[in-house]
C-alpha cells in the first residue's frame, strides 16, 4: 500500500501534465499508466488517428481516467493537420486570411468537428509573425508579418474555437518567426532583441492570451533574457505573467523535442517546475517516457 502522502503527490504531479498514446487503441499497458499517472490531458496525434470516428471511440475508451480534462490535437491547418483532409480541413494560415469574412465560417466548421469527435482543446492559432517565406521555420503557418494583421484573424479563430467547446492555446510564445532551426531538431536561437521582439511579436499575446486562456510556450532561446529555453524559463514567464498580464493556463511545446536533449528527464522536470508554466506536454507516445518523468515530478514535489 502506498502512503496518503504519496498518493496526493502523484495525483498533484498528474495534474500538470498532457500526454499521448501510441496508436489508434488503447493497449493494457497504456491503461496502467493513466491510472498511475492521472494525467490532466491527452494529445492526440496522426499515430492516432484511423478516421474520425476510430478517434472518437479512442478518446470515449479513456473516460474511466477521470482526472483528463483536456482531450486536445494540433489542428492548425494546411501542412499540420492530424485528422484525415476532408470539407472541414482548413487551409494554412497564411491562405486563410484570404478568404476574409469567409474565414470566421470554414474555423467554425473545423471547430464543430471537433466537439462533435470529442475534442475539446486544439494547440492552435499560431500568433507566430512570419519573417520570409525562404528562411523563417513558421512560412505558411503564420497569418502573416504584420502584428495587427496576426491579432486580427487570430481572434476569430479564438472565438470560434470557443464557441464550439474548444479550448483554443495560442502559440508559439514568445515567437518562432525569426528562427531558422526547427526545435524538433535542435534549439532555435531568437535572432532579434527583446525590445524588437516585445514591439512585435508579442504584441497578439498582449492583446489575446487573456482571451484564449491558454499559451503555449515553445523551446526557443535568447540569451538576452535567459540561458534557459522560453519553455523551462522564469524569466519568462514573469514577461508572460507580469509584462504581458497573462492570468491564464500555460504550457510547454513537446517536452521531448530535441531542443532540449541536453537535459536529462530529470533535469527537465525540475526546470519545468521551477519555470512556473502550468503543463507539461510529453508527445511520443512512450510509456516509459511519461512514466519516467511522472515520477521525476513526484520526487520533485517531495522536496518541496
Amino acid at each position: 500500500m502506498t502512503s496518503p502522502k504519496l498518493e496526493r503527490l502523484k495525483k498533484e504531479a498528474g495534474e500538470r501534465l498532457i500526454v499521448s498514446l501510441s496508436g489508434t487503441t488503447l493497449t493494457k499497458g497504456e491503461i496502467s499508466m493513466l491510472r498511475e499517472v492521472s494525467p490532466c490531458g491527452i494529445i492526440y496525434f496522426k499515430r492516432n488517428v484511423e478516421s474520425c470516428g476510430s478517434l472518437q471511440s479512442l478518446i470515449k475508451s479513456t473516460k474511466f481516467c477521470e482526472s483528463i480534462e483536456f482531450h486536445s490535437i494540433d489542428e492548425e491547418g494546411g501542412r499540420v493537420r492530424r485528422l484525415p483532409k476532408d470539407d472541414y480541413s482548413l487551409p494554412s494560415m497564411k491562405e486563410l486570411v484570404t478568404y476574409g469574412k469567409e474565414a470566421a465560417e470554414k474555423t467554425g466548421i473545423l471547430a464543430q468537428k471537433l466537439n462533435e469527435i470529442g475534442i475539446n482543446m486544439n494547440m492552435a492559432p499560431n500568433v507566430d509573425l512570419r519573417s520570409g517565406e525562404d528562411n523563417s521555420i513558421v512560412g505558411d503557418r503564420s497569418f502573416g508579418e504584420d502584428p495587427e494583421t496576426v491579432v486580427e484573424f487570430a481572434a476569430i479563430y479564438i472565438r470560434k474555437m470557443q464557441e464550439a467547446g474548444v479550448f483554443p492555446v495560442i502559440k508559439h510564445f514568445p515567437g518562432h518567426g525569426t528562427t531558422v532551426i526547427d526545435s524538433h531538431s535542435e534549439l532555435p536561437l531568437i535572432s532579434k532583441p527583446f525590445d524588437d521582439l516585445f514591439r512585435e511579436d508579442l504584441v497578439p499575446y498582449r492583446k489575446l492570451a487573456n482571451a484564449a486562456g491558454f499559451v503555449m510556450k515553445a523551446h526557443l532561446l535568447l540569451p538576452e533574457i535567459s540561458q534557459l529555453p522560453a519553455s523551462l524559463s522564469p524569466e519568462w514567464d514573469k514577461i508572460l505573467r507580469k509584462d504581458l498580464g497573462f492570468a491564464g493556463i500555460s504550457m510547454t511545446d513537446d517536452i521531448e523535442m530535441h531542443a532540449l536533449d541536453r537535459f536529462s528527464a530529470k533535469e527537465k522536470t525540475e526546470l519545468f517546475f521551477r519555470s512556473g508554466t502550468d503543463k507539461l506536454l510529453i508527445c511520443s507516445g512512450k510509456e516509459e517516457a511519461i512514466l519516467e518523468m511522472h515520477e521525476a515530478a513526484v520526487k520533485f514535489l517531495e522536496t518541496k
